[in-house]
């Protein structure tokens, strides 16, 4: 997985060489750092908070899995539709 080398990633995404389950971990990494980001604002209810990111983590594996998963295609422009 490429995190600071965005050429590499963009070389790979243009050939095709990064896997599904890479797609995956770019959109789903991104999104608990945001998550876990969230719980310091103080206008937040923790409760509420951990089940709304719940939901969206299990939403997310759902969407990864009707796919097609790790054999899926073009995860990263069918889940952005």
């Amino acid at each position: 997985m490429y995190f600071f080398n965005l050429k590499a990633l963009l070389i790979d995404l243009k050939h095709n060489n990064v896997t599904e389950r890479e797609s995956a971990l770019y959109v789903l990494i991104p999104t608990i750092l945001m998550m876990l980001y969230s719980y310091y604002l103080p206008e937040t209810d923790s409760l509420e908070s951990l089940a709304d990111n719940v939901i969206i983590i299990i939403n997310f594996i759902i969407l990864f899995i009707a796919n097609g998963g790790n054999n899926g295609k073009n995860f990263f422009s069918n889940t952005f539709r």
